[in-house]
């Protein structure tokens, strides 16, 4: 099994303790030290509510916010608040989602079929053929773009209409 994380090296079987339940990561060592490190539970919780490093004294720029009452309350103002904390933010929400910034929530038991893992595989697919599509564009490849845009109106179609051919 390779690292749920970089999906390069092989994976060692770790057990996280967090909100008084046990959960099992799969992760390389490299990742392992990264996302976790040698940190202890005092300041893991002191870094969620941000006594370490950064501006204090910065502030949302839509809302006002200000970094120091993150720290305290342990909310945002705003969803622009997620892009003027992003690098104060970022430690924290690999460690809460265990490495991953992009949330991925529960999957109900009785959806855990063929039908919820071929949307799964389209959904991928489908934020890979985004960033391509993306890097094209920069690019100016506009053949490439175009070929990638058709790809992504099939998965569309597959996702949103239901068909799965």
């Amino acid at each position: 099994m390779l690292c749920k994380q970089c999906g390069k090296n092989p994976a060692q079987k770790y057990t996280i303790r967090s909100d008084g339940r046990e959960r099992q990561v799969f992760l390389c060592p490299s990742c392992y030290q990264k996302l976790y490190g040698d940190t202890d539970e005092e300041e893991f919780f002191a870094s969620l509510m941000g006594n370490a490093g950064g501006n204090a004294a910065a502030a949302c720029p839509v809302c006002g916010t200000t970094l120091e009452e993150f720290r305290n309350t342990g909310l945002v103002g705003c969803a622009h608040c997620y892009t003027a904390f992003r690098e104060d933010l970022l430690p924290t929400i690999r460690r809460m989602q265990a490495g991953n910034v992009r949330h991925e929530g529960k999957v109900p038991e009785t959806a855990a079929g063929e039908k919820y893992e071929l949307v799964r595989r389209l959904v991928r697919e489908q934020d890979r053929l985004k960033g391509e599509l993306e890097r094209a564009m920069r690019a100016r490849d506009f053949a490439a773009a175009d070929k990638l845009r058709e790809q992504l109106r099939e998965i569309n179609h597959k996702l949103y209409r239901g068909s799965e051919a």
